[in-house]
């Protein structure tokens, strides 16, 4: 490691730092699950066996995770460890649509939810640190913005002629049921 740049260092210890992070997420939920599944043993065993279990799976899941990060993080024209990093990240917007979701309450009402749909094409340009060698990667992505929900109240049963009520329909039979959605496009 006494070859790595400054740049390459601390590259090295930010992907160490955020496997380690996940590791011991992982870690304390599968000890927790093998504690509970290891309920009707006594507590030597319980303990000890989801100490184990906690401690392999941490180890393998932060091993994977670095692994994955210090192969995102090597040039591919160099071939230099911890020297790729993100320089420059681009949004623009592509199209945009007003979406709409209704969904049919129990009580008979309609819950109507709508937001503006976003589409971005996103460019990134991912630098080495040795050789300067650039590379781009672009992809679309989508986001909700604006979303607002309204709650539509069940119509009340129409009143027959001379006071009197219809038979065979009540406000569940007049609310639509099920989701629906609809959209309208904009650019």
């Amino acid at each position: 490691m006494s070859d790595f740049s400054q740049e390459q260092v601390e590259k090295r210890a930010a992907i160490q730092k955020s496997a380690s992070i996940i590791g011991v997420i992982v870690a304390l939920i599968v000890g927790l699950v093998a504690y509970w599944i290891l309920g009707s043993q006594n507590s030597g065993i319980r303990i000890g066996g989801s100490a184990v279990v906690a401690l392999v799976a941490g180890f393998l899941v932060h091993r994977a995770s670095f692994n994955s990060g210090a192969k995102s993080a090597k040039c591919a024209n160099c071939g230099a460890a911890f020297s790729r990093s993100r320089t420059d990240r681009t949004e623009v917007l592509d199209s945009s649509s007003r979406e709409e979701e209704s969904e049919t309450q129990e009580d008979g009402s309609t819950k109507v939810t709508t937001w503006i749909e976003e589409v971005y094409d996103v460019t990134e340009t991912y630098t080495c640190s040795t050789c300067q060698d650039e590379t781009t990667k672009t992809y679309k992505s989508n986001r909700r913005t604006g979303e607002e929900e309204k709650v539509i109240p069940a119509p009340k049963p129409a009143a027959a002629k001379g006071g009197q009520k219809t038979s065979g329909g009540d406000a569940e039979d007049a609310a639509p049921s099920g989701k629906k959605r609809s959209r309208s496009s904009r650019r």
